[in-house]
């Protein structure tokens, strides 16, 4: 079934209910729909088929959900770009997306144009030179459309990883999977029709691009901010009643660090925090301040999200994600040399497999078939399970740290370092060294200054194996992050 029938569906139950706000501005589901179809038209007239590439370079935006709600109709698949990359960003991904439309704005037009092939047809949202005004033509096209009965397996979205291990990758994604994790997250996160969802996360990433599928298909209101800014936020929280929120930690962390106690946010009744280190203490004082629960949970773009994810009616062992008992996806902790599975308590690599998983790796087959082995796919994370499967994120296999032949791996370090008073966040990199091949390193940020690097590396022999702890402290003020918010290791590499 193609994913905006179930839109057409909402606006058949309830026409005048909020689909999507931004700001003041608000569009009813009988509006979207309308919109949908005339730009439906719209790609159509411009020979956008079955199969074609629209390629979607735009902010937080109503034309970003209306270009990929008609894209999707057209049956195309929808390539999400961050329209803040630089010219060689772009440059790595649009020769191998090789997009048939792109929608934008004139100014990343005008950078990112030699990159595409001659044909593909350029629409702005801002007008521009050598380019096709969307919204112009939006105006003038037909909202007579047909929604097709889309086949399952129909490619519908082409998901970029965030590069934070190479190049980015491109994850091909069908309707089925986008159909099933926005059920699933309507479950999870117990969103119905009515409810109201802060969309702060980049609409290009896939945790951005399922608030808005999972909330439109649950009749609920998307309600977008311009890029993120904390007070602004929490100020939309508080004016439009948000019910539910997702992010990343440090997207949490501004909230507590900003919040001044007037902020009314007694209608939040689910949070999810994920995508990056998590700590109990910041999801503890997390669920203090929205008053509601704050789900830990495991995902990726290669399962558009899915993955091991928190039940707030059941037991929780933070700072697990979750047990390994979801119907959507199987899960496995193996030994990466051997693919042998491993008992609890014995950390290996996580591989997942199930209705959620990319179908390939666009125009990569060789690295589509290095990431797969009888069906599960190799995530790259070190993980545990307990006697319960109650299942542990440790590290990024590409982020442990060899120290004379031993695994260390980060995360264990950091929260270590994180238990001492006056220090707010830690982050452990490897260094090349000629006797231990790499010796651990701590970067650091305190709040109390008198916490002295003796004081942190004695903690850490206090309570972990020698060969752990680091060898070095670095203090900063802030950590470099990546465009969805996650700490750039690679950058904090070569800094130290």
């Amino acid at each position: 079934m193609n994913y905006v029938s179930y839109v057409r569906l909402q606006a058949q139950a309830q026409p005048q209910a909020v689909a999507v706000r931004r700001g003041e501005e608000t569009w009813t589901y009988e509006e979207l729909l309308d919109d949908v179809k005339r730009a439906a038209n719209v790609l159509a007239n411009h020979g956008i088929d079955h199969g074609d590439i629209v390629a979607l370079a735009l902010p937080n935006s109503y034309e970003f959900v209306v270009g990929t709600l008609a894209g999707l109709a057209r049956e195309a698949m929808i390539a999400p770009i961050n329209p803040e990359y630089r010219e060689g960003e772009f440059g790595h991904i649009l020769p191998e997306a090789s997009p048939d439309t792109v929608l934008t704005t004139q100014n990343v037009a005008s950078r990112i144009r030699d990159h595409t092939p001659a044909e593909t047809t350029w629409l702005t949202v801002d007008g521009g030179v050598n380019c096709i005004d969307f919204h112009d033509e939006i105006s003038k096209a037909s909202a007579d459309y047909f929604v097709p009965k889309t086949k399952d397996d129909v490619r519908a979205l082409l998901l970029y990883t965030s590069g934070t291990t190479g190049y980015p990758k491109g994850a091909v994604h069908t309707h089925d999977t986008v159909i099933a994790v926005s059920d699933a997250c309507a479950i999870s996160y117990e969103l119905t029709a009515g409810d109201r969802f802060l969309a702060a996360m980049p609409a290009y990433h896939c945790t951005g691009m399922s608030i808005i599928t999972a909330t439109l298909k649950s009749g609920g209101t998307v309600v977008l901010t311009n890029g993120w800014d904390p007070e602004a936020t929490l100020t939309a929280t508080d004016r439009y009643d948000i019910n539910l929120f997702s992010g990343v930690p440090t997207m949490f962390q501004d909230w507590l660090r900003v919040d001044d106690g007037s902020y009314d946010l007694d209608a939040m009744h689910t949070a999810v925090i994920g995508g990056s280190d998590v700590t109990v203490d910041l999801i503890e004082r997390s669920e203090a301040l929205l008053g509601c629960p704050v789900l830990n949970g495991y995902g990726m773009t290669e399962t558009f999200i899915a993955g091991i994810w928190e039940d707030r009616h059941r037991e929780r062992r933070l700072p697990s994600v979750g047990q390994i008992e979801d119907p959507l996806i199987d899960a496995s902790i193996v030994d990466p040399e051997t693919g042998e599975e491993q008992s609890p308590g014995e950390p290996g690599e996580l591989r997942l497999r199930g209705r959620p998983l990319l179908e390939e790796y666009y125009r990569r087959p060789e690295q589509t078939d290095e990431a797969f082995t009888d069906g599960w796919f190799h995530t790259g994370d070190i993980a545990e399970r307990d006697a319960d499967n109650f299942l542990y994120i440790l590290d990024r296999m590409d982020d442990t740290i060899i120290c004379g032949g031993h695994n260390v791996y980060p995360r264990e370090v950091e929260t270590t370092i994180e238990e001492l008073n006056g220090i707010d966040r830690a982050v452990v990199v490897g260094r090349d060294d000629d006797r231990k091949g790499q010796k651990p390193v701590a970067v650091v940020y305190r709040t109390d200054e008198d916490v002295s690097p003796s004081a942190i590396q004695n903690h850490c022999l206090e309570s972990l194996a020698a060969y752990k702890h680091p060898r070095d402290i670095h203090f900063v003020d802030e950590f470099p992050l990546n465009d969805v918010g996650k700490v750039d290791r690679e950058a904090l590499r070569e800094q130290v």
